[in-house]
């Protein structure tokens, strides 16, 4: 029994510092995504930035593509736990101002965060890999979200807008923000264009 004990222990640890250095190496990993762009980044640099061997990010993951799907899969789980946070015990308009909110929560305390998850999604764009499909399943999760929160506006008995058409018009204004944020950062202060975008998204749904 004893020994049992221990090898789970060690199991445990072996697990900790398993997870420690994934950490490390998307920290990394997101610094370089930031100053240089997902296609100049190596999983040597990575693996060095993060403190350990040249070799650690290609031997866990093999390649960057897995690499960059792992990532990506880690950022969306940050950001998702804010989302969460921020939308709990609101329904219909108020959970998609608040979603809003918490985009422009992670803007100011994860601002990297934000821009490497992006750089990471349009560089996925112009070629099918793991990446892309991650990327896919992310997308179509968001559209499905903003259906479900203007299907409850709906029943509110608010303008009885489809689904769909409010799931696209939500994506393509957030996204467009931000989009317009990586390209002129300088120029563009994206927490006062989302909050423009709360804005919109009222007329769109037909708030007053």
């Amino acid at each position: 029994m004893s020994t049992e004990k221990t090898i789970q222990r060690e199991r445990l640890t072996q697990a900790e510092r398993t997870a420690q250095s994934d950490r490390q190496m998307f920290d990394a990993a997101i610094r370089l995504i930031v100053d240089q762009g997902p296609q100049r980044a190596t999983l040597a640099d990575i693996g060095i930035l993060a403190g350990y061997s040249r070799g650690l990010a290609a031997y866990r993951y093999k390649t960057k593509d897995v690499f960059y799907s792992a990532l990506i899969e880690h950022l969306h789980h940050l950001w998702c736990a804010e989302l969460d946070s921020s939308v709990a015990n609101t329904s219909g308009m108020d959970t998609i101002i608040a979603a809003v909110s918490a985009l422009q929560n992670f803007v100011r305390s994860n601002p990297d965060h934000l821009r490497a998850m992006y750089k990471l999604y349009y560089h996925t764009i112009d070629h099918h890999s793991e990446t892309t499909q991650k990327l896919q399943e992310i997308h179509a999760n968001q559209r499905k979200q903003a259906v479900r929160w203007i299907s409850e506006c709906n029943q509110k008995g608010k303008h009885g807008l489809a689904g769909e058409a409010f799931a696209e018009q939500y994506c393509a204004l957030v996204f467009g923000a931000i989009y317009q944020w990586l390209v002129s950062p300088e120029l563009i202060d994206l927490d006062r264009l989302l909050e423009n975008c709360k804005l919109s998204l009222r007329l769109i749904a037909g708030e007053p």
